[in-house]
């Protein structure tokens, strides 16, 4: 029997007054994006006390599978990029005359042309082949470049190794990022993000003592233990290479090989992500996708805010040591071994105003105030001549630079829709982050050694420009929001969607 035009009635009364119900208590600026098709639809209902134990049970497991492992291949990639400076220090420049002219700064500046050129061909091949056979393949061959760079001896071939390796390590970070996108919903992401990362700073952190230990294997620790530094970080990296490919997870929509979640997990989770973003399936990039990613002026907002925690970034772990040995004149242990507190601040510092930022549901005015303590910090090391005051700077400057390189992957994901725009996103602004380690290898000029003051504050004057922009960045924001507010626009597409600010 066919159902009667009064029950269609009611059943179509029911379904709008469920979905005006959502959409009132949606708060404003979530961005949630809501879809017209039937699966969406019948994802909308909230999730049950039952379903967000359930949910919570799940997340717990990815958490346990996901943020760990991307943490260590992070700090693998981290320890056999950064080695570099800590090498320097124990005999590296006078094996391959890297003191010559400006050959430092160019063995430095080779390593991010390929990181930069290779990032979104590498999240398109992660795509492709999967998490777990593209992201352990790659640290397996940056394990082996390192590992090789302990046996050169000339300048030049150093410089074309730093060139593969950039290659290499370019698909770890966006493809990370991109990874963890796809699991968490938007008020969930930036912690675990920031997780990621700062587990990999922190645990990095210490490869200045790490590296100091190695070079003991040396007979004359200050002229060869540079060699068994990049050996056995190498042979370490390797191996953890081929311990992640039984680790990782797959993306959330190949449901049937993520075996270690029970079919409800899997539902809950998928039901979870498409009420908070309306997207769930994996999408194909293509050259509209990367259009559309590079005509939005917030996104390039976005990316210069990564670029500017980025140059900061890589400053500190590429000069700190250097500036600690030459200018203040800390002995070679010492000097590497210093590196390590600032790091651990910085870890402490950016991972709980990430979970205060994803608690309160802001992101930009959070952004503004790291602005503000990396211009501060960077004007103490820069200007005063005593040490202590130019060590205390290094904490402020390297914690408001960590944060905002996380701020922007998340800020920027959290006004994302799709799976395709994530990956191209996550690719794209990495590979203009990436930028700030070539413009940081430019402005600390080997003739400014020791104090590099104009290199400082070259720095300095990217990040007050990015503070400007940001600010510039959330009024524009909020105009958008007030007007899609009021009916006179539509952001995205959508009557629904806003932006984070």
């Amino acid at each position: 029997m066919t159902n009667s035009p009064h029950k269609s009635t009611t059943d179509m009364d029911s379904n709008m007054l469920r979905r005006s119900q959502l959409e009132a208590d949606l708060d404003k600026g979530t961005g949630v994006y809501i879809e017209t098709d039937k699966q969406t639809n019948d994802a909308l209902e909230y999730l049950t006390p039952e379903q967000e134990a359930l949910l919570g049970r799940a997340m717990r497991k990815v958490d346990l599978r996901l943020v760990p492992i991307l943490g260590g291949l992070y700090v693998f990639s981290l320890v056999d990029r950064n080695n570099f400076g800590g090498a320097r220090v124990a005999g590296l420049d006078e094996a391959t005359d890297l003191e010559v002219s400006n050959r430092s700064s160019i063995a430095i500046l080779v390593f991010y042309v390929g990181y930069v050129i290779w990032m979104l061909p590498s999240n398109l091949a992660l795509q492709r082949v999967g998490p777990a056979n593209w992201l352990s393949a790659l640290c397996v061959t940056w394990g082996i470049v390192t590992l090789c760079v302990g046996f050169v001896r000339d300048w030049r071939v150093l410089s074309v190794l730093r060139v593969v390796l950039g290659c290499v390590e370019a698909g770890l970070f966006p493809g990370a990022i991109y990874l963890l996108s796809s699991w968490y919903r938007k008020y969930d992401y930036q912690k675990r993000a920031a997780g990621y990362y700062l587990i990999g700073q922190m645990i990095s952190s210490f490869g200045n003592i790490l590296a100091y230990g190695l070079t003991q294997i040396a007979h004359n620790p200050e002229r060869d233990g540079w060699k068994w530094i990049f050996i056995v970080e190498g042979a370490l990296t390797i191996g953890f290479g081929v311990l992640a490919w039984f680790v990782i997870p797959d993306m959330p929509y190949n449901v049937e090989k993520n075996k270690w979640l029970s079919t409800e997990e899997k539902d809950v989770v998928k039901q979870s992500l498409l009420k908070d973003r309306g997207d769930f399936e994996e999408s194909k990039v293509t050259w509209k996708v990367i259009k559309s990613i590079l005509k939005r002026p917030h996104m390039w907002a976005f990316a210069i805010l990564a670029l500017a925690g980025a140059a900061g970034s890589y400053s500190f772990l590429l000069f700190l040591p250097i500036i600690f040995r030459k200018s203040l004149g800390y002995s070679m242990q010492l000097s590497l071994i210093l590196t390590a507190p600032p790091a651990a601040f910085a870890t402490m510092y950016a991972f709980g105003l990430s979970w205060a930022s994803d608690k309160i549901r802001l992101r930009g005015y959070f952004v503004l105030g790291h602005c503000t303590i990396t211009i501060v910090g960077l004007c103490m090391i820069a200007f005063p001549s005593s040490g202590p005051t130019r060590f205390a700077g290094s904490f402020l400057g390297q914690a408001g630079c960590s944060a905002m390189l996380i701020s922007a992957n998340a800020w920027g994901m959290n006004n994302i829709r799709t799976d395709a725009e994530r990956n191209v996103y996550s690719a794209w602004v990495t590979g203009i982050s990436a930028i700030g380690g070539i413009y940081s290898a430019l402005v600390f000029r080997q003739q400014d050694s020791p104090r590099y003051v104009p290199g400082v504050v070259a720095v300095g004057a990217m990040v007050l420009f990015t503070l400007i922009l940001v600010a510039l960045t959330i009024i524009w924001m909020r105009w958008m929001n007030r007007k899609a507010d009021q009916g006179k626009l539509l952001i995205e597409g959508s009557r629904t969607f806003r932006y984070i600010i």
